[in-house]
């Protein structure tokens, strides 16, 4: 695994040296300042693997880094861990948004960063073979993907993949700065969408929709992933998530404005349901993610919910919360 390693302060870069070299990770590549991370990634003869940034930097800062490693076709989706001083939320918050996949504050536990690093590799090794089954040639008789699984998106603001969005939860747990809270959206109607649409359809509906619920959260400061089944996941500081009610009408108005949601194979109309809000437990561990389980179970409370549906979408957090535990 290649990594770039950056950082303005010579001890730190040297640490990180010696910390990743004595786990196995000899191809580590130094960098001083931003402005030389993308003068040695222009100039590499082969791709990184795995980017570790300090955000407090003279002239570009780790932030605008990633914003600008982001804009790379080839490093778009690739780990970004933050490395930094910095444990503000809304440092934490500006990373995430602008693309960081984990985050490691400082002074950091050797052990803590190299376990981050590992969960980066594992997310490397994943990408390579989605890459590899994506540019395969397509076969007619291959089967869509099921309703309950989860599909990938991207460029929305407040968007993040499930693994992000578990070490963003596991980041603000560790702070404690704040009591967060997580609550689940779904919309029935798009397993019917799932059935009468193309695989690329569909994705382009989910997409639609979830840019819908990032813009309805706005100024909530929260998250958003999609599990699978119809299901997406919030996170944010419980004192700023919207009240059920004023969002619910506005969530469906937008849901069934065709210009903000296009659906081409499937004509319908769009409702959704608001689970109540699912908060960690006091004594609860840091790694302990099973509230976010709870914030989808809350949808069985919600009026006319279907059985099948909501089925899929527990398992399909259960999976979740699982996948993170192993």
């Amino acid at each position: 695994m290649k990594i770039l390693a950056v950082d303005d302060d010579e001890l730190i870069r040297e640490l990180l040296l010696a910390t990743l070299e004595a786990h196995g990770y000899s191809d580590v590549v130094l960098a001083e300042s931003g402005e030389d991370a993308l003068r040695k990634i222009a100039m590499a003869s082969t791709p990184f693997d795995v980017f570790m940034f300090d955000i407090q930097m003279p002239g570009m800062d780790g932030i605008e880094l990633t914003h600008r490693v982001r804009e790379m076709a080839i490093y778009r989706r690739s780990p970004v861990v933050m490395i930094t001083a910095m444990n503000q939320k809304d440092y934490i918050d500006r990373a995430f948004l602008a693309g960081a996949t984990d985050y490691v504050t400082k002074p950091f536990d050797t052990t803590e960063m190299i376990t981050r690093i590992r969960l980066a590799d594992r997310l490397q090794a994943e990408m390579q073979r989605t890459a590899i089954a994506a540019a395969a040639p397509a076969r007619p008789e291959k089967q869509k993907s099921s309703f309950a699984h989860p599909i990938a998106i991207e460029e929305i603001k407040g968007y993040v993949s499930q693994g992000v969005l578990q070490n963003y939860v596991m980041i603000m747990k560790e702070q404690k700065q704040f009591a967060i809270g997580a609550f689940a959206i779904r919309v029935p109607e798009l397993e019917h969408v799932h059935a009468g649409s193309t695989t690329e359809e569909f994705a382009y509906v989910i997409t639609d929709v979830a840019e819908v619920i990032s813009d309805v959260l706005v100024g909530s400061q929260a998250f958003v992933t999609y599990v699978g089944a119809g299901v997406f996941l919030c996170v944010g500081p419980k004192r700023s998530l919207p009240e059920v009610e004023t969002m619910q009408d506005q969530l469906i108005s937008m849901l069934n404005d065709p210009d903000l949601v296009y659906c081409e194979d499937v004509k319908t109309s769009f409702s959704a349901q608001i689970g109540a809000v699912a908060a960690p437990k006091l004594l609860e561990r840091r790694e302990d993610l099973r509230f976010l389980e709870r914030a989808v179970e809350n949808l069985k409370q919600c009026p006319a919910h279907e059985a099948l549906g909501l089925g899929r979408a527990e398992r399909a957090a259960g999976r979740f919360v699982s996948a993170h535990a192993a």
